[in-house]
């Protein structure tokens, strides 16, 4: 499993999102900055609510829409939550700079 943060403005605090070896799906937990993790992300992006999610782009897509917010956005946020990590992993779900 792997666990990055999303650089979000508005859900940055508390947001994830990586890899999920059990379900082979990529995943986000999405919590508002103004929200409690006490009961939980306000949107949990894994299966079976969503289907699998196999690559970034398709990802950021779904963030995008559960967020509201713009998709090159979303790209950047992702992107920030991979700084410092440089393995092959990290490398293979950076987004393009759009």
């Amino acid at each position: 499993m792997s666990i990055y943060g999303l650089r979000l403005a508005g859900w940055e605090d508390l947001s994830t999102w990586g890899y999920d070896d059990t379900q082979g799906s990529l995943y986000a937990q999405l919590t508002r900055n103004t929200s409690s993790d006490d009961d939980g992300p306000d949107i949990w992006v894994t299966p079976p609510r969503f289907p699998v999610i196999r690559t970034s782009a398709g990802l950021a897509s779904v963030i995008a829409a559960a967020t509201g917010s713009a998709l090159p956005v979303v790209y950047a946020a992702m992107n920030a939550g991979l700084e410092g990590d440089d393995d092959e992993s990290s490398r293979l779900l950076r987004l393009p700079v759009t």
